[in-house]
């Protein structure tokens, strides 16, 4: 800007004020004065003077005025434009203002077009509202999509929930960046036929060119008019139009035609017999969206709003064709915290960086990595013998809070060391990741789809009731079941029927053999006994501050009080050998300086997943050490190559060479993780190599190597030979991610690609990692309990998986490597599907994590290992002596 042009534009700077906006914008939308003054509550002679004086300072016709009417001229169209954002702004800073003072937290104001706001707009409003009472919470309705874009756009509502249908096949451009808005994917579900046609449907699923003869129900509140358009079917006798999807259920279930629906229009209501819903192939996927301003989302609660969306599920129905792909990514969630914190815990959200701020925090990044790569591990302390004295009482301090102590509610990784404390599975898992005896004293597999467990007749719940067949069978039926237990069903999806067959004795049978199924009746998997009784007195609401949890194991919870600390004290009923610690305290401290503080204060015993930022400062306090162990977790990029470019084989092979793994692990993690050159990792391969056998083996994978050379020569061969731009989420919960995330965007603008990196909430990328939503580019964060070889390879290269890649060839393979009972032979086969997927250059490995624990220096621990916290770890305790 020249010198001269400073003073005009700093006078008309000083002439515009909020309210003046907020005048042009209500006559823009209103048509003329008088409207606008009564949407406003003024009367008509204020607003005439008020932009009669601005238009006197401006020097400028803002209003063009009719007898009847009144219209923006061009200046006044200018001004409006920019009002909503501008007023979005400001919000922002009054609503921080607002909380820095004690005052109310503000309003979030929600709209949508009628299909999206019962299914998720009036649940998420809700939920808001019951949260946080300080939230004023309103709703209104949108006449379609296009209309409630355009209220965010123009001021009137702060989040637009809108919805999309297209076929999953088709290819998509990366999610559209609306000038000033932003929208984040939130859950996309199946679009089904409901038929009482006797079509043939293999796998349940039929294509919709096979019904084209038959009257179809469109109308607005089915997705039978996209459908028709897509295949390019032509109305036929019989069609029936409605604008409700229940109108449409019933119609298609009596046989007046065929309906498509979603499959949450579908949720809770038992088909007529004769009717039946059908997937249908290719499928057709009906996406749910939150869009708001980018300055609307800095305000706390337009920001929680959108996190509750995030988390928010719709009940779908049982549909054959979408129930087990659906099951595998709920349970991939279900391995974060995704609770939204009320909206006045939320810091503003960063507003989003320009070209320049980002370049600016690509180099921070890399400075990042470069002050640690001086950095070298500190080596691994070791503790004293076991004195054999009793301890009466230990503190551990965990990363986070608990809603729930039931694993079947909230199923994050520290609901499991937790919850084991308390409760047993019908194995354990050892330090090596082997099944052993639990409440089962011995099972045998019958055949290949039979197991057989005896219980020991001894073992009692906390509450001094025996267990008993009956209560493993309520257990695991309570476990299986999607509603009392979202966070564990995913795991018993396989079992056909558990059975009680004798006093002691319980008997499973699975619809087809898994190689796997064994170690997940352990609490690391899915099997967590209580007492049918105490789950019938509670009606099922157990794992609460009022019901607490009854187990079988060495300890009983005595208080919880829900993100805040969970209390236990041993019991002497325990089948096992009376451990040492006799009173344990879990304190929740999410701050990850209080809890440092509380170290250097002695007030801490055990401290879970200190961060590898904070090591050095923990390995350096007097009291405490430091031990570190491979996670089993996975940290990876995947490509959606549903998404284009990314659909490309030479723009993926770009990105592959761009990753240098060997630095994020030397500067970044400061040695604490591993280059990772398989999706596996190998631990999960211990029962057929050891450590450095097993690196071997996962070694002989194809592998892209560092090389910006051949990044640049694969993008000049490629569709996009001159660059592109693209989105890359990360989770606020993993910093390390972030950092990596920006590293990788500094390699790739040195060959022309920009990638915007964006630290979102959890709930957000999350809700990202769905096959269907339009980030071609994404980071893959997963954490394994047990350890299984085939637990992240099914998910990232199975049916349904979040790259939307089909592979024939690698969905065969994993179904031999899930029958397969000779762990070599299974080895070979998920090492033969990494080969070809890795080939494809779908997953680009990143690193094998470390997780880092500290200990008190006169607390030991026997077999410390990536199994430790899966069983019941504080029998595993002692004081060490000197």
């Amino acid at each position: 800007m020249d010198s001269e042009e400073a003073p005009d534009i700093d006078a008309l700077t000083r002439t515009l004020d909020v309210h003046s906006l907020r005048i042009l914008v209500a006559i823009d939308q209103e048509g003329s004065i008088s409207a606008a003054a009564r949407s406003l509550g003024f009367t008509q002679p204020t607003i005439t003077q008020h932009v009669q004086r601005l238009e006197a300072r401006l020097g400028a016709t803002l209003i063009a005025r009719t007898a009847r009417s009144a219209a923006l001229t061009p200046v006044g169209a200018i001004l409006a434009q920019h009002a909503p954002r501008i007023d979005a702004s400001l919000t922002a800073a009054a609503t921080e203002l607002a909380r820095a003072l004690g005052r109310r937290a503000g309003t979030v104001r929600l709209t949508g077009p009628v299909e999206s706001i019962g299914p998720v707009i009036a649940p998420t409003a809700a939920r808001l509202a019951a949260d946080s009472p300080g939230v004023e919470v309103s709703v209104t309705e949108a006449a379609d999509t296009v209309d409630a874009l355009d209220r965010v756009r123009s001021g009137r509502a702060d989040i637009a929930v809108t919805v999309d249908v297209a076929a999953s096949s088709s290819r998509r451009q990366a999610a559209p960046r609306r000038q000033g808005a932003r929208s984040t994917f939130l859950f996309a579900e199946e679009i089904v036929a409901v038929t009482v046609a006797d079509a043939d449907a293999p796998g349940g699923r039929i294509d919709p060119l096979v019904l084209a003869e038959l009257p179809w129900i469109g109308g607005r509140g089915t997705s039978s008019d996209v459908i028709a358009q897509a295949i390019g079917r032509t109305p036929v006798r019989g069609d029936i139009t409605t604008s409700r999807p229940d109108a449409a259920l019933a119609l298609a279930a009596n046989g007046l035609g065929v309906a498509f629906l979603a499959e949450s229009d579908l949720a809770g209501i038992a088909l007529d017999p004769g009717a039946r819903a059908l997937g249908l192939s290719p499928a057709f996927t009906r996406r749910t969206w939150a869009t708001t301003l980018v300055e609307a989302s800095g305000i706390p609660p337009v920001a929680a709003a959108v996190r509750t969306l995030a988390v928010h599920r719709p009940t779908f129905a049982d549909v054959e064709a979408s129930l087990d792909a659906r099951r595998r990514s709920e349970s991939h969630r279900a391995r974060f915290r995704t609770t939204a914190p009320l909206p006045e815990e939320i810091p503003a959200m960063p507003f989003p960086l320009t070209n320049r701020l980002a370049k600016a925090a690509t180099v921070a990044a890399t400075g990042a990595l470069l002050l640690t790569a001086c950095s070298t591990p500190a080596p691994q302390q070791t503790t004293g013998a076991d004195t054999g004295a009793e301890i009466d009482h230990i503190t551990v301090a965990l990363p986070g809070s608990l809603s729930s102590l039931y694993v079947g509610q909230e199923a994050g990784i520290l609901n499991y060391y937790i919850a084991s404390i308390a409760q047993e599975g019908l194995v354990s898992i050892d330090a090596q990741g082997r099944v052993q005896p639990g409440l089962a004293e011995s099972w045998e597999q019958t055949d290949d789809v039979t197991y057989v467990y005896t219980l020991r007749d001894d073992a009692v719940f906390q509450d001094g009731s025996p267990v008993t067949a009956d209560d493993v069978v309520f257990s695991l039926e309570r476990a299986r079941d999607e509603t009392s237990s979202p966070g564990l069903a995913y795991y018993l999806m396989n079992v056909d029927t558990i059975a009680k067959t004798g006093d002691n004795e319980v008997t499973i049978t699975l619809t087809e053999p898994d190689a796997a199924f064994a170690s997940n009746m352990s609490t690391g998997g899915a099997a967590f006994i209580t007492s049918k009784a105490f789950w019938e007195e509670h009606d099922g609401k157990v794992g609460t501050a009022d019901s607490l949890l009854l187990g079988s194991g060495p300890y009983e919870v005595t208080e919880f009080s829900p993100d805040s600390h969970v209390t236990f004290e041993r019991v002497d009923s325990w089948w096992g050998e009376l451990p040492k610690v006799k009173e344990i305290t879990v304190n929740f401290v999410s701050d990850e300086s209080t809890r440092l503080l509380a170290a250097q204060s002695g007030d801490v015993d055990v401290a879970f997943n200190v961060p590898l930022a904070q090591s050095q400062q923990w390995e350096k306090l007097d009291t405490m050490r430091v031990e570190y162990v491979n996670d089993l977790s996975y940290v990876g990029l995947y490509f959606n190559i549903g998404v284009a470019p990314f659909d490309d084989p030479k723009v993926r092979e770009a990105f592959a060479h761009a990753v240098d793994r060997d630095a994020y692990v030397e500067k970044l993690l400061r040695g604490h993780g591993e280059a990772a050159t398989a999706i596996m990792t190998p631990e999960s391969l211990g029962q057929v190599h050891d450590a450095d056998d097993a690196r071997d083996a996962l070694a002989g994978i194809p592998q892209w190597e560092f090389d910006l050379d051949a990044a640049k020569a694969a993008l000049a061969a490629s569709s996009v030979p001159e660059g592109f731009e693209t989105e890359l989420l990360t989770p606020n919960t993993g910093p390390q991610l972030g950092t990596a995330a920006q590293a990788l965007a500094q390699n790739l603008a040195e060959i022309g690609v920009t990638v915007n990196v964006r630290e979102v909430p959890i709930e957000e990328w999350l809700a990202s990692l769905d096959a269907s939503s339009d980030h071609g580019v994404n980071l893959m964060w997963y954490f394994s309990t047990l350890g299984d070889p085939a637990e992240v390879p099914s998910y990232l290269l199975g049916a349904g998986n979040p790259a939307g890649y089909d592979n024939p060839a690698i969905v065969d393979l994993l179904a031999q490597a899930g029958a397969e009972s000779d762990p070599a032979a299974r080895a070979d086969l998920l090492i033969e599907a990494e080969a070809l997927q890795a080939a494809d250059a779908i997953n680009v490995p990143l690193w094998w994590g470390q997780s880092a624990t500290a200990f008190a220096k006169d607390l030991g621990m026997n077999d410390y290992s990536a199994f430790a916290f899966i069983s019941s770890w504080p029998t595993q305790l002692y004081r060490a002596g000197q």
